[in-house]
């Protein structure tokens, strides 16, 4: 299928070629974005780790969308060395 004719079928094959060409393009963007976050005083990272866990908790999006934005602010956590401090699950 090219851009010149989007009506033609699209053959199993080019649908995977595609499929893992938007993977590679979505890793680059999630380390770009996550080494942005290097440029960034530490106030400004901690709301933005603030703001991706409140997107975490947003019902209006799904359960896999939740996760994403989880694991994103778990991963600048990580790079920027902030401790994140459990919830005592005993209290």
């Amino acid at each position: 299928m090219t851009a010149d004719k989007p009506e033609e079928a699209m053959t199993f094959g080019e649908l995977l070629a595609l499929i893992s060409d938007q993977q590679r393009r979505l890793s680059v963007l999630e380390n770009a974005f996550s080494y942005l976050s290097f440029c960034l005083d530490e106030k400004s990272n901690q709301l933005l780790i603030h703001s991706l866990r409140l997107e975490a908790q947003n019902q209006n999006r799904d359960e896999t969308m939740q996760q994403h934005f989880t694991r994103l602010a778990d991963e600048l956590e990580k790079r920027n060395g902030i401790v994140r401090v459990q919830p005592d699950a005993t209290a």
